[in-house]
């Protein structure tokens, strides 16, 4: 009976460091983005298979954000200019730049910007 109680406190004890251990290893997807001042950041304007336009965002030449479709409305559009894709990933990139990651819009936003189709 000793002997049972003493494997039942060390495999209590051995719970506990694991699932400490755990909460160690979790990221939080939704924290701000240190910006590190080495880091260089770029969109990409890029052009869809049904002639409408997306953009990239780019960190260190690496792919943050593929973004084909118009952020925030219904639907699988893209951008009808490549104009309007490139003002939309220019202001996506300020958001993420002042470290707001996952970058959000809203439709007011976009339309104040003048890039809604």
């Amino acid at each position: 009976m000793k002997a049972f109680f003493i494997f039942f406190i060390l495999l209590i004890a051995s719970c506990n460091s694991t699932i400490e251990h755990s909460k160690e290893e979790i990221v939080d997807t939704k924290a701000p983005i240190k910006n590190n001042s080495n880091a260089e950041f770029s969109v990409a304007v890029i052009e869809n298979q049904d002639a409408t336009w997306g953009y990239q965002l780019l960190k260190d030449g690496k792919l943050m954000i593929d973004q084909k479709n118009i952020p925030a409305i219904q639907g699988n559009r893209g951008f009808s200019t490549k104009e309007k894709a490139e003002v939309m990933g220019s202001f996506i990139l300020q958001k993420v730049k002042n470290g707001g990651f996952p970058p959000t819009v809203s439709i007011e936003e976009m339309d104040s910007l003048g890039v809604l189709n």
